[in-house]
C-alpha cells in the first residue's frame, strides 16, 4: 500500500503523560495511543516522543499552539519548546494549531464541545469510533483516552487547514 503523504505525528500533552496520533492523510490513520509519564514527566514524555519519531519517522509534528496555552499547566510550554527543539535538530516540520481554529473547523459540523469533538473524531476516523469516552459526569475526571481525541483533532485541523477546499 503506498502512502498518499508522508506521515504527520499530532501530540497532545496531559497532566499524566500524552496522547498521539500518526496518519499519513486526512483520514488515514496509521497509529494511535496514550504514553503515561509519573516522575520527571517533560523528560519521560521527550524520551517517548523520540521514540514515536524514530519509529514512524514524521515528516511534521503538529502540537497544539504553546503561545496559546495559558489555561494549560506551566509545565506543558517547556515540553512544547523541547519538542520543538528536538524537531528542530531532526530536520522535521513543527506545525501548531490552535484551539481557535480546532473549535471553527468542528463547529462547522455542529461539535461545540470537547466531547462533541470527540465524538465527531470517532465518526470521522473508524479505529477510534469505539474508544470515545463517554460523557463524563461534573465529579469524574476526564478519560485518558481523550488525549487522542484531542491529538486526533489537531491532526484533522492541520490536514483542514492546509487544504482548506477539501480537494
Amino acid at each position: 500500500m503506498k502512502r498518499k503523504h508522508p506521515p504527520v505525528l499530532a501530540l497532545h500533552a496531559t497532566s499524566k503523560g500524552f496522547g498521539f496520533v500518526v496518519m499519513s492523510g486526512p483520514f488515514s490513520l496509521v497509529d494511535w495511543g496514550t504514553r503515561q509519564a509519573s516522575t520527571d514527566k517533560n523528560a519521560a514524555t521527550l524520551r517517548a516522543v523520540t521514540k514515536l519519531i524514530d519509529r514512524f519517522d514524521p515528516h511534521t509534528v503538529i502540537l497544539e499552539d504553546p503561545t496559546q496555552l495559558s489555561r494549560r499547566s506551566t509545565r506543558i510550554t517547556p515540553l512544547y519548546q523541547a519538542i520543538a527543539a528536538l524537531c528542530h535538530d531532526r530536520s522535521i516540520d513543527l506545525s501548531a494549531v490552535s484551539r481557535k481554529d480546532i473549535h471553527r473547523c468542528y463547529a462547522t459540523i455542529g461539535a461545540l464541545t470537547w466531547q462533541d469533538i470527540a465524538e465527531a473524531v470517532g465518526h470521522q476516523l473508524e479505529p477510534l469510533r469505539a474508544l470515545v469516552p463517554k460523557p463524563r459526569k461534573p465529579w469524574q475526571s476526564e478519560s485518558r483516552r481523550m488525549a487522542i481525541f484531542s491529538a486526533a483533532a489537531v491532526a484533522m485541523t492541520y490536514w483542514q487547514l492546509l487544504n482548506p477546499e477539501g480537494s
